[in-house]
């Protein structure tokens, strides 16, 4: 089943494929369509969002990937690929499966994304006791479920990847989100790269933290409209 939001005051100027968070177990919740309603309206956009197997029902990233990016290889004018949580890990998966093809996305914007499926960055543990949501442990068994223990696989556990010719990308974290020290790490891969990344790091916050009904949220969410509305009002002055 595939979704699609639109703007019902403005004609929609490009297309958002928007990847859920919910560790691969959940789907949507009510925040993830208020902030998909918010980028519909303020970016003038489609918001197309898949609804993917989930773990318990068998969805794994070999059966997911392909299949998101065939729905993404459908998408017409430039590329845009959004995820939060578990979400933006499909979603950088499904860029970097686009890239060894030649033809990454335009623009990937990922909210606290898992990178390292691994969970064994040393600063996790640092993090741990002051992220109220996310527990280690719990996270790994999920990684287990949805890579099928495949972590050498670069696609699947991105920040094994050459982050090199991915496209212009958006990543947003808070600092107190056990997922926040390799989203550090992968950042500094994708710059020493050369890739185009704009790193929004909000200290104090939590995960999903644009998500939530507070300013820095809010600020988060401009930038991210902005961003999607820049993108498809430049491809379409361009034509």
């Amino acid at each position: 089943m595939i979704h699609t939001v639109s703007p019902t005051q403005s004609t929609a100027k490009g297309t958002v494929l928007y990847l859920h968070g919910g560790a691969w177990m959940n789907e949507a919740v009510i925040q993830h369509w208020w902030l998909i309603q918010e980028l519909a309206v303020e970016a003038s956009v489609n918001v197309v969002v898949p609804v993917y197997p989930l773990v318990q029902a068998g969805g794994t990233a070999r059966t997911v990937l392909p299949r998101i990016a065939e729905l993404a290889r459908s998408v017409e004018g430039p590329l845009i690929l959004m995820g939060d949580s578990a979400g933006g890990t499909i979603a950088i998966s499904t860029n970097l499966m686009l890239r060894n093809e030649g033809s990454p996305a335009d623009l990937t914007v990922l909210v606290s994304p898992a990178l390292d499926l691994r969970m064994e960055n040393p600063e996790i543990d640092a993090v741990q006791p002051s992220d109220p949501w996310l527990v280690k442990q719990g996270q790994l068994l999920l990684s287990e479920m949805w890579t099928e223990e495949q972590f050498d696989d670069p696609v699947i556990n991105p920040i094994l990847a050459d982050p090199d010719g991915i496209g212009r990308l958006l990543i947003f974290s808070g600092t107190r989100d056990i997922l926040n020290p390799d989203t550090r790490l992968f950042v500094q891969h994708a710059k020493q790269a050369g890739s185009d990344v704009a790193y929004h790091e909000a200290a104090g916050q939590l995960h999903v933290y644009p998500l939530l009904p507070t300013p820095e949220a809010k600020s988060a969410r401009r930038e991210i409209a902005e961003a999607v509305r820049d993108l498809v009002t430049a491809h379409r002055d361009s034509r």
